[in-house]
Protein backbone atom coordinates (compact mmCIF):
# COMPACT_ATOMS: atom_id res chain seq x y z
CA UNK A 1 0.00 0.00 0.00
CA UNK A 2 3.02 2.33 0.65
CA UNK A 3 4.23 1.72 -2.76
CA UNK A 4 1.16 2.55 -4.18
CA UNK A 5 0.68 5.69 -2.10
CA UNK A 6 4.70 6.73 -3.08
CA UNK A 7 3.59 5.95 -6.90
CA UNK A 8 0.28 8.18 -6.86
CA UNK A 9 2.07 10.52 -4.67
CA UNK A 10 5.28 11.62 -7.08
CA UNK A 11 3.25 10.56 -10.40
CA UNK A 12 4.36 13.19 -12.50
CA UNK A 13 8.13 13.13 -11.30
CA UNK A 14 8.08 9.64 -11.97
CA UNK A 15 6.26 9.96 -15.47
CA UNK A 16 8.58 13.02 -16.54
CA UNK A 17 11.80 10.91 -14.92
CA UNK A 18 11.34 7.94 -16.78
CA UNK A 19 10.34 9.76 -20.24
CA UNK A 20 13.81 11.63 -19.46
CA UNK A 21 15.98 8.95 -19.06
CA UNK A 22 14.27 7.02 -22.09
CA UNK A 23 15.45 10.24 -24.26
CA UNK A 24 18.38 10.83 -22.84
CA UNK A 25 19.75 6.43 -23.76
CA UNK A 26 18.23 7.16 -27.40
CA UNK A 27 19.58 10.03 -27.88
CA UNK A 28 23.01 8.92 -27.12
CA UNK A 29 23.02 5.76 -28.28
CA UNK A 30 21.93 7.17 -31.57
CA UNK A 31 24.92 9.61 -31.09
CA UNK A 32 27.10 6.23 -30.77
CA UNK A 33 25.12 4.60 -33.62
CA UNK A 34 25.86 7.25 -35.89
CA UNK A 35 29.53 8.69 -35.83
CA UNK A 36 30.85 5.19 -34.34
CA UNK A 37 29.13 2.48 -36.47
CA UNK A 38 27.62 5.27 -39.04
CA UNK A 39 24.09 3.86 -39.03
CA UNK A 40 22.13 5.61 -37.03
CA UNK A 41 19.44 4.06 -35.30
CA UNK A 42 15.97 4.81 -37.38
CA UNK A 43 13.42 5.50 -34.59
CA UNK A 44 15.82 7.66 -32.12
CA UNK A 45 15.12 11.31 -32.90
CA UNK A 46 11.51 10.26 -33.25
CA UNK A 47 10.91 9.10 -30.22
CA UNK A 48 13.34 11.67 -28.33
CA UNK A 49 10.92 14.19 -29.60
CA UNK A 50 8.07 12.62 -28.36
CA UNK A 51 9.67 12.01 -25.19
CA UNK A 52 10.74 15.27 -25.06
CA UNK A 53 6.98 16.70 -24.88
CA UNK A 54 5.71 13.85 -22.49
CA UNK A 55 8.76 15.60 -20.13
CA UNK A 56 7.86 19.29 -20.83
CA UNK A 57 4.09 18.79 -20.18
CA UNK A 58 4.64 17.05 -17.10
CA UNK A 59 7.39 18.49 -16.14
CA UNK A 60 4.45 21.94 -15.86
CA UNK A 61 2.23 19.37 -13.96
CA UNK A 62 5.17 19.33 -11.77
CA UNK A 63 5.78 22.82 -11.12
CA UNK A 64 2.57 23.60 -10.35
CA UNK A 65 2.54 20.77 -7.74
CA UNK A 66 5.57 22.49 -5.94
CA UNK A 67 4.72 25.72 -6.85
CA UNK A 68 7.95 26.62 -9.21
CA UNK A 69 6.52 27.99 -11.67
CA UNK A 70 8.36 31.77 -12.77
CA UNK A 71 6.08 34.82 -11.69
CA UNK A 72 6.24 38.05 -11.61
CA UNK A 73 4.38 39.59 -8.48
CA UNK A 74 5.89 43.30 -8.65
CA UNK A 75 2.10 44.35 -9.49
CA UNK A 76 0.86 41.79 -6.30
CA UNK A 77 3.68 43.50 -4.21
CA UNK A 78 2.42 47.16 -5.60
CA UNK A 79 -1.10 46.38 -4.18
CA UNK A 80 -1.95 46.58 -0.20
CA UNK A 81 -1.85 43.77 1.43
CA UNK A 82 -4.73 42.57 2.33
CA UNK A 83 -5.87 42.31 -1.76
CA UNK A 84 -2.72 39.97 -2.26
CA UNK A 85 -5.00 36.96 -1.67
CA UNK A 86 -8.24 38.44 -3.79
CA UNK A 87 -4.99 38.93 -6.47
CA UNK A 88 -4.24 34.86 -6.21
CA UNK A 89 -7.63 33.98 -5.80
CA UNK A 90 -8.06 35.40 -9.35
CA UNK A 91 -5.01 34.34 -10.66
CA UNK A 92 -5.94 30.38 -9.59
CA UNK A 93 -10.05 31.26 -11.10
CA UNK A 94 -7.69 32.26 -14.53
CA UNK A 95 -5.58 28.68 -14.35
CA UNK A 96 -8.29 26.99 -12.78
CA UNK A 97 -10.55 28.20 -16.74
CA UNK A 98 -7.34 28.23 -18.38
CA UNK A 99 -6.77 24.39 -17.69
CA UNK A 100 -10.48 23.11 -18.25
CA UNK A 101 -10.27 24.67 -21.77
CA UNK A 102 -6.98 22.77 -22.22
CA UNK A 103 -8.53 19.46 -21.02
CA UNK A 104 -11.64 20.26 -23.18
CA UNK A 105 -9.13 20.37 -26.62
CA UNK A 106 -6.66 18.23 -25.39
CA UNK A 107 -9.53 15.39 -25.94
CA UNK A 108 -10.93 16.58 -29.10
CA UNK A 109 -7.03 16.66 -29.73
CA UNK A 110 -6.39 12.84 -28.59
CA UNK A 111 -9.61 11.73 -29.89
CA UNK A 112 -9.16 12.83 -33.59
CA UNK A 113 -5.23 11.73 -33.27
CA UNK A 114 -6.00 8.50 -35.62
CA UNK A 115 -2.86 8.42 -38.03
CA UNK A 116 0.93 6.85 -36.54
CA UNK A 117 4.04 8.51 -36.16
CA UNK A 118 6.41 7.95 -39.02
CA UNK A 119 8.68 5.91 -37.82
CA UNK A 120 7.99 4.25 -34.66
CA UNK A 121 4.08 3.42 -36.19
CA UNK A 122 3.05 4.29 -32.70
CA UNK A 123 -0.84 5.67 -32.82
CA UNK A 124 -0.22 9.73 -32.43
CA UNK A 125 -2.88 9.70 -29.58
CA UNK A 126 -0.90 8.38 -27.44
CA UNK A 127 1.59 10.89 -27.84
CA UNK A 128 -1.15 13.72 -27.66
CA UNK A 129 -2.51 12.04 -24.62
CA UNK A 130 -0.36 14.18 -22.45
CA UNK A 131 -1.74 17.75 -23.44
CA UNK A 132 -5.16 16.77 -21.28
CA UNK A 133 -3.65 14.81 -18.30
CA UNK A 134 -1.36 17.07 -17.58
CA UNK A 135 -3.63 19.98 -17.71
CA UNK A 136 -6.21 17.49 -15.90
CA UNK A 137 -3.58 17.26 -12.83
CA UNK A 138 -2.59 21.36 -13.23
CA UNK A 139 -6.38 21.89 -12.68
CA UNK A 140 -6.31 19.69 -9.48
CA UNK A 141 -3.67 21.37 -7.74
CA UNK A 142 -4.67 24.74 -8.86
CA UNK A 143 -7.65 23.58 -7.38
CA UNK A 144 -6.22 22.72 -3.78
CA UNK A 145 -4.02 26.54 -4.23
CA UNK A 146 -7.65 28.22 -5.17
CA UNK A 147 -9.26 27.01 -1.95
CA UNK A 148 -6.20 27.72 0.13
CA UNK A 149 -6.03 31.38 -1.30
CA UNK A 150 -9.85 31.65 -0.99
CA UNK A 151 -10.14 30.94 2.45
CA UNK A 152 -7.60 33.11 3.42
CA UNK A 153 -8.87 36.07 1.28
CA UNK A 154 -12.59 35.17 3.18
CA UNK A 155 -10.34 35.16 6.83
CA UNK A 156 -9.12 38.61 6.19
CA UNK A 157 -6.83 38.67 3.07
CA UNK A 158 -3.32 37.21 4.93
CA UNK A 159 -1.52 34.38 3.07
CA UNK A 160 -0.56 32.03 5.60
Amino acid sequence: MAGVRFFLRNFEEIVAGIFMVLMSLATFANVLARYILNNPIQWAEEFSRYAFIWVVFMGAAVCTKRKRHIAIESLVLALPRRLHCFFHVMVDLFVLGLMAVIVYYGLILTASATQTTATLKVPQYIVYTVVPVSAALIFLHSLGDFQRHLRSALRGGELP
